[in-house]
């Protein structure tokens, strides 16, 4: 554990979360603070027993936490940071955040990431030399499937198993760089989730996945990747087709997709079936440790 830092007569201390601070992080987070939440699979409690995970007490209280708990080597985000409103959030920020790159260098992290989607968020990450990388911008499909056909007869689409997520994992490795990678536990975690998950095989090889959430009458495609050898193979076209006739099937009309602004080949694909870009964007920013 940290030693505890204090100050007089605040007796300020910054210390590791804990699982006996579960309910005491709960009350905070359910009272009206400055708040960051990362979009994230897990809620901030699924991170307790992960480090770093960071709460500022004054005296008897939490004050402020800080959570950037790695889900894989290399890259993590700013998963949550929340204060009390009266506090300087500056001042505050910047203990929190000193500290917890520390802790990230300790195990060989080497970027810490954030998603932007406030103001006072935005300034506290450029005044501690995060810069901009580039902007997620969400896409949205309004139920026009029109004659789509895909002439992939080599590929079959079927519903993901629970046996599958080890391959599934691997393949999300070589797909994406660090930074956007998902664990097994994250992939598992978002099988789990209410929607449609499928995989993609050739002669019974998953080279392909997507995971899909869906609510009522909305759909969102969380996730699509595809072995780095058969991209360019009409693999993710006969995911998302699938996955939109599925969808149709079931009444969803209105689907969303966030992709990264400078992924021309992302773009390119959502934009055959249709896709629109909307006006949420939201900025990624990078901390190299």
């Amino acid at each position: 554990m940290l030693d505890a830092q204090s100050t007089s007569p605040q007796k300020r201390a910054v210390i590791k979360a804990t699982i006996e601070h579960k309910l005491e992080i709960s009350r905070f987070l359910n009272q009206n603070h400055l708040i960051h939440r990362h979009l994230d699979w897990f809620s901030p409690l699924d991170w307790l027993g992960q480090q770093p995970f960071l709460v500022e007490r004054n005296q008897d209280h939490i004050q402020a936490i800080m959570l950037t708990a790695p889900e894989v080597d290399e890259a993590t985000w700013i998963r949550l940071f929340s204060a009390e409103n009266n506090l300087s959030i500056q001042d505050t920020w910047d203990r929190l955040l000193s500290k917890t790159i520390l802790m990230l260098k300790d195990v060989n992290i080497s970027q810490l990431a954030a998603l932007s989607f406030s103001g006072w968020f935005n300034d506290l990450l450029l005044r501690s030399n995060f810069y901009h990388q580039n902007t997620i911008v969400v896409l949205e499909w309004k139920g026009d499937l029109q004659d789509r056909a895909i002439a992939a007869p080599h590929i079959h689409i079927r519903p993901m198993r629970p046996e599958d997520l080890p391959k599934i994992e691997h393949i999300d490795r070589l797909a994406f760089s660090s930074l956007w990678q998902n664990s097994l536990r994250g992939l598992t975690k978002a099988y789990k989730q209410p929607g449609i998950c499928t995989v993609a095989t050739n002669h019974n090889r998953i080279i392909g996945y997507q995971i899909s959430t869906a609510v009522t009458i909305q759909g969102h495609l969380a996730r699509l990747a595809v072995h780095p050898e058969h991209q360019g193979q009409g693999v993710a076209s006969a995911l998302v087709l699938d996955l939109l006739k599925q969808l149709a099937r079931l009444g969803v009309w209105c689907v969303t997709v966030n992709t990264q602004s400078d992924n021309n080949p992302s773009l390119a694909l959502y934009d055959k079936f249709g896709f629109k870009p909307t006006p949420e964007t939201i900025p990624v920013y990078i901390f190299q440790l």
